[in-house]
């Protein structure tokens, strides 16, 4: 692996598996950030999915040969020769996909890979691994999201054997859950949890990533993705031979990028240098993240910008903003400062001082004056009816418990009261033909009896939730909805039945990906209405999954009717056959299976031609092999065989 920093492998549309979503969004995403956070271009990393593009006219197809070819590639000598440095570089190997154990030995399947035939079409982890093996100076990351289904674990769990050979290889080996666990995608991140994680990571830590940061992060942060999208819990296996990585920064460097290689200690170290009175180059020395914030010239320090909370792994400390460096503070008063300048700067200063001290004072006995004045002015109701005593109108406004208490008694002689800006409003009194406008009710307090029920409707509502189950998401949001606006608990009910919401959708989506249209359509209709956004998008989903429900019974009938043509050893069955199929357009559900049936009914045709070759009936044999359709892959083979036969006959 010397040619590329990086080789990253995502499939999703498997041959003979099923579907994935977001194996090729994975490695692609891996790609584009080391493309744009690396010091390499595009050229210095390797990506291997459904489409990706050709290079050098090589085909990027995740088929088993290709991804042999390319490994067999860039298995080249070091730029080194061999010889050590002090310097070491990282290369990554990321795969997303499935893995699968068979008789104890574990296999990445590629995008042809056959369960039927593990063996011949899956890739063994022992020779992967031996061929990625690390060379000179160079320290190697293997990150597998392997772990797809347990539908395809034969005893022993996928892992086992990789975990065993990357300790025996010394190979630095992370992988997306335990033994026993298992990979899952997420809609809503349009990645895999795994992977989403590993993102994050790279996104804050950047240029700066270690061993250490990356175990943590994803210890971290990988359970709390699987529980807030509603999936069983998912921890990484990470596996580090060599405690004196731990600390080295692991970005895959091209070798073509003179970089200088630092580490969590380097940094530290210039931290605590003598360059450390000097902020600036302090700050220039030390890498971007993570740095001792500049310290400007005023002996302050300006805190760095912090990251967000979502991406703050929950054991790392961070660092606080009250934190000030002990820098020298330059004196203002240079050697060349004469005593006549001294003394001016000095009635300046003091000067300056004084007028500020000046106009404090005014201003705060501006404010007091202000305040004295309101104290003591009276608000009288104006309505229609002047009410004399005790009376009381509808339309009179009553005075404030404050009002009475800092209003001064009338003197005895009943004069008035100075004049008070507020009196010249009139308030409209209220009258029968036009009711008053009511203000919001506020919320009633919660008390322990209300926020104790709604604990436990809350609880009985999560209890009822079990994975992959609409139906039962659907019974917690019933159950959640009890809570009503302005009781305790309301705003978490409100945030579970929006989550539970877009587990349901999501579900929905994943089984109308696999062709199962009908309960796809049924978990959307579970949607509730109460988010527009997402009931939206559900009916959207059921009109369009509707449209796909109908023509996949459509497909059906056509295979099943091309299915009952075929006759045992006649060649012109199959052949009408495979003109039914053809009426299945591409894009239109069953449309995959009805070519993986055209290609295995043109080899029997083509099968049958040999047999009738072999038996002498070689005029027959070729008005059997031309039977078999252009462009599928037995075509070739029986024009080769037409033209060898009608040379054989003349």
């Amino acid at each position: 692996m010397a040619n590329y920093a990086c080789v990253a492998i995502g499939i999703n549309r498997y041959q003979f598996l099923p579907p994935l979503n977001y194996g090729q969004a994975d490695a692609q995403a891996l790609w584009q950030f080391l493309v744009q956070q690396g010091n390499g271009s595009s050229e210095d990393y390797l990506v291997l999915t459904d489409h990706s593009p050709l290079i050098d006219r090589q085909s990027t197809y995740p088929n088993q040969d290709n991804i042999w070819r390319w490994l067999d590639a860039t298995r080249q000598p070091s730029p080194t020769n061999g010889k050590t440095s002090a310097s070491k570089s990282w290369r990554w190997f990321f795969f997303s996909g499935y893995g699968v154990c068979w008789q104890q030995a574990d296999y990445l399947m590629p995008i042809d890979g056959n369960p039927q035939d593990i063996p011949r079409t899956g890739i063994p982890m022992r020779s992967l691994l031996s061929s990625l093996q690390p060379q000179g100076d160079e320290n190697l990351l293997v990150l597998l999201d392997i772990n797809r289904s347990p539908g395809l674990q034969a005893g022993e769990s996928v892992g086992a054997e990789t975990v065993e050979l990357a300790r025996q290889m010394g190979i630095t080996l992370i992988m997306s859950s335990q033994l026993g666990q298992f990979s899952h995608e997420a809609t809503a991140l349009r990645n895999g949890l795994f992977s989403a994680a590993l993102l994050e990571a790279l996104h804050y830590y950047q240029q700066d990533l270690t061993l250490a940061n990356l175990e943590q992060y994803l210890g971290d942060r990988l359970p709390e993705l699987s529980q807030h999208h509603w999936r069983p819990i998912q921890t990484p296996l990470i596996i580090i031979p060599s405690q004196t990585n731990r600390q080295q920064l692991i970005l895959p460097i091209p070798q073509s990028a003179s970089v200088e290689e630092k580490t969590a200690t380097t940094i530290a170290s210039t931290l605590t240098s003598a360059d450390q009175t000097n902020g600036k180059s302090a700050y220039q020395e030390a890498s971007t993240n993570g740095a001792t914030p500049p310290v400007s010239n005023y002996g302050i320090a300006i805190p760095d910008k912090q990251p967000t909370n979502s991406l703050i792994p929950r054991n790392v400390e961070e660092p606080s903003n009250s934190t000030t460096a002990l820098v020298k503070t330059p004196d203002f008063a240079s050697e060349n400062d004469n005593p006549k300048d001294q003394t001016w700067k000095q009635w300046l200063l003091q000067g300056g001082g004084l007028i500020l001290v000046l106009v404090l004072m005014l201003l705060t006995l501006k404010i007091l004056n202000r305040q004295t004045g309101t104290s003591s002015q009276i608000i009288q109701p104006v309505t229609e009816t002047q009410p004399t005593g005790d009376e009381k109108t509808e339309g009179s406004v009553a005075q404030s418990p404050v009002a009475d208490q800092t209003s001064p008694s009338p003197e005895p002689n009943g004069s008035p009261l100075p004049a008070s800006p507020v009196e010249n409003q009139v308030i409209e009194p209220v009258s029968e033909d036009k009711p008053q406008e009511k203000s919001p009710a506020s919320p009633p307090p919660s008390d322990p009896e209300s926020m104790e029920a709604n604990q436990r409707i809350l609880a009985q509502a999560k209890g009822t939730i079990q994975p992959n189950q609409a139906s039962l998401f659907s019974q917690a949001i019933a159950q959640a909805q009890k809570i009503q606006p302005g009781e305790p608990l309301y705003q978490q009910a409100q945030q579970d039945i929006q989550r539970w919401s877009q587990v349901i959708l999501d579900l929905a989506e994943g089984r109308a990906k696999q062709g199962n249209f009908a309960s796809a359509i049924a978990a959307a209709k579970l949607v509730p209405s109460t988010n527009p956004s997402l009931y939206n998008r559900a009916q959207s989903a059921i009109k369009t999954w509707q449209t796909q429900a109908q023509q996949q019974q459509q497909s059906q009938a056509i295979i099943q009717a091309a299915k009952q043509q075929l006759r045992r050893n006649q060649a012109s069955s199959y052949n009408r056959a495979i003109n039914t199929l053809s009426k299945i357009p591409p894009g239109q559900p069953g449309y995959a299976q009805a070519q993986q049936l055209i290609n295995q009914w043109s080899r029997q045709i083509y099968l049958i031609a040999n047999s009738r070759a072999w038996r002498g009936q070689l005029s027959l044999a070729r008005q059997t092999a031309a039977l078999v359709p252009p462009g599928t892959p037995s075509y070739p083979a029986a024009q080769q065989a037409i033209a060898r036969w009608q040379k054989d006959q003349q």
